[in-house]
């Protein structure tokens, strides 16, 4: 028996009511069978015909099928179990079985088997119990260490996938940066060119005549051109900075300050405890939340808040950042911060592949809370700054 069925009886009962069951049958059986030989009349002569003895057999049967709910007790509780079954049957069994030597047979009717074979058959029951026990322990230990195996293996596995995506992530970022770096570098001066040309032509021309509109049109695009490129290089050059100590309060709040006015921003709802000191960069953290905050606004539904929530717990910082729109889809989740990648029609896919960079060269990380069903949340962590006490 476990130790919680030991402070259970409610839980012994249901573990041991088929056991108790069966051998309370068997002893009724015993009990109540007649036993000894039948002697035949025939007028005044008493004749003694030799025949089998039915009651003698009905109570071998009954002493071998003791066996059963020993075994089963066994497979309820191991040992214990085993062994306890086969004491009650004992202590039941012992009045009947030696009924006519403890002077007893006028109360209860006695097994008519041999003396040696009765307690050769209680020695048994006390055997079967213990062996049938440690067999169902050392069963049950193989099937712990089967399925603490079986975990293990699972566990390494999924270790073992989690490292190849990342492998296979790091090694397509590299590649796209060197790519990128040098379509960059490529296209960076013919644009330069261009855009000084269109400057020039654009000087020539009033401000009614349309070839002024055009070469504007011409400008604007090409500054647009110019900060693609810029995010490229950006997200190429990406190498760690300096880490130092720095208030995550302050930086949320100094992000507001700066989009919180532009007008395709909706408002932002933040719940911030008074202060938390994490390790990280000022500039990178600002970067990556401005890239969040811009993203959740671009999927924000129509005058539905973005809500910031800063929990600073143990050894790591979590800041969520949650909007109301659509959600990641399956595709997008599965592309999470890989560059070119993107939900919105005019996105590069850059921002988040750039923050998600920038979050581990930090010794943080970026990721979606798939939990939430509202719209989408994602969340930077960040680890607590060193010297801080934990609240």
């Amino acid at each position: 028996m476990n130790s919680a069925s030991n402070q259970n009886p409610n839980a012994i009962f249901r573990q041991y009511w088929l056991v108790v069951l069966f051998i309370g049958i068997v002893s009724t059986l015993h009990y109540i069978t007649p036993h000894g030989s039948h002697a035949h009349h025939s007028g005044h002569v008493m004749n003694t015909v030799p025949s089998f003895d039915w009651n003698a057999a009905l109570h071998g049967i009954y002493r071998r099928l003791y066996y059963f709910p020993i075994i089963l007790a066994a497979f309820r509780g191991g040992i214990p179990g085993g062994l306890g079954a086969a004491l009650l049957v004992v202590v039941i069994y012992l009045p009947h079985a030696f009924a006519k030597e403890w002077g007893l047979d006028h109360f209860v009717m006695a097994d008519p088997g041999m003396r040696a074979e009765k307690i050769l058959e209680i020695l048994l029951y006390l055997g079967m119990g213990l062996l049938a026990g440690q067999l169902v322990e050392r069963l049950n230990l193989a099937k712990k260490n089967l399925e603490k195996t079986a975990s293990n293996l699972q566990n390494t596995l999924d270790e073992k996938n989690k490292v190849e995506q990342e492998l296979i992530r790091s090694a397509k970022l590299a590649a796209v940066g060197r790519l990128s770096a040098g379509l960059a570098h490529e296209i960076r001066n013919p644009l330069a060119s261009i855009q000084g040309a269109a400057e020039v032509l654009a000087d020539d021309f009033p401000e009614s005549n349309p070839k002024n509109r055009l070469l504007k049109i011409l400008l604007e695009e090409a500054e647009r051109l110019n900060q693609v490129l810029s995010r490229f290089l950006q997200f190429a050059r990406s190498t760690p900075g300096e880490k130092t100590k720095i208030d995550l309060v302050k930086e949320v709040e100094k992000v507001i300050q700066l989009i919180e006015n532009q007008d395709d921003v909706p408002v932002l709802h933040t719940t911030l405890p008074e202060s938390c000191l994490v390790n990280g960069n000022s500039e990178e953290v600002r970067q990556i939340l401005v890239n969040i905050i811009l993203n959740a606004a671009s999927m924000t539904r129509s005058n539905q808040p973005i809500e910031l929530e800063l929990n600073c717990q143990n050894s790591v910082c979590r800041l969520m950042i949650s909007d109301t729109g659509p959600g990641f889809s399956s595709e997008a989740l599965e592309n999470f911060g890989t560059p070119f990648f993107s939900s919105r029609e005019d996105g590069t896919g850059l921002g988040l592949a750039t923050s998600l960079r920038i979050a581990e060269n930090m010794g943080g990380s970026l990721s979606v809370d798939e939990s939430y069903k509202e719209g989408a949340r994602v969340v930077l962590s960040l680890g607590r700054y060193q010297n801080q006490k934990n609240s």
